[in-house]
């Protein structure tokens, strides 16, 4: 049978424990057993790709992804959404190199739109071709989102009525490490010294404030700086 081919962006940043990797490393997670072999047999006879764990559940998850910093992860809705998706903002929190894939029996629009708030970025049914895995990988491997098409009327039809889902005040999306970060560019602290007292890379840090300037609508640091100081009342988790 012919192998589909991901072929690695040579000029990818890698994460920390990624340098000098040739492949895209692939952590898995469905509470399926049956199905997470198939997906997990599929993606090893693909060059380029190297799986390198699974799990069922997301404790075992997290456990994982916070000790092998995998490139993606691809895991079930099911286990994302409990908890109001808390293992997402863990995700981002602790592997925020690391991108997630959400596959899914069903499309639930509010789950969908949720979901993208809580750091997720690649979305696919699981009936689907199984060659549109590895566009998803491919496409997030080069830095942007990725949804099947099936998805995008009814996402577009939440999005138009948001008064189905209690959004909450922007800074309030923010993780606990991210709100620490936030923080500390309110009180005028550099990057350098950020990562020097949180003890992360400054490359870490930069990666963060990305995600804070995104999730606040802000354009830079002076802007975020104002924009906590101005919502000291909604810091509150």
């Amino acid at each position: 049978m012919r192998r589909t081919q991901v072929t690695p962006q040579t000029t990818r940043t890698p994460s920390t424990n990624s340098h000098n990797r040739s492949h895209i490393t692939l952590l898995l997670c469905d509470d399926h057993p049956l199905f997470l072999l198939g997906l997990k047999t599929f993606l090893e006879r693909q060059d380029g790709i190297k799986v390198v764990g699974e799990a069922t559940d997301a404790e075992t998850l997290l456990k994982l992804a916070t000790r092998l910093q995998p490139d993606i992860v691809i895991m079930d809705m099911s286990t994302a959404k409990r908890n109001d998706f808390l293992v997402l903002h863990q995700l981002a929190e602790f592997c925020p190199d690391t991108k997630v894939i959400i596959i899914t029996g069903y499309c639930d629009p509010v789950d969908l739109l949720r979901s993208i708030r809580a750091g997720a970025q690649g979305y696919l049914f699981k009936s689907s071709d199984p060659n549109l895995i590895l566009n998803a990988i491919a496409t997030l491997r080069d830095g942007k989102p990725w949804i099947q098409r099936e998805f995008t009327e009814q996402l577009f039809d939440v999005i138009s009525d948001l008064s189905r889902i209690a959004m909450p005040p922007p800074i309030q999306t923010l993780s606990l490490r991210e709100r620490e970060i936030l923080r500390l560019v309110s009180e005028g602290l550099s990057n350098k010294e950020i990562a020097s007292k949180l003890h992360l890379s400054v490359q870490t840090v930069k990666v963060y404030l990305t995600r804070i300037f995104h999730k606040l609508s802000v354009r830079n640091r002076v802007e975020a700086a104002q924009y906590a100081i101005l919502h000291l009342n909604e810091w509150a988790d």
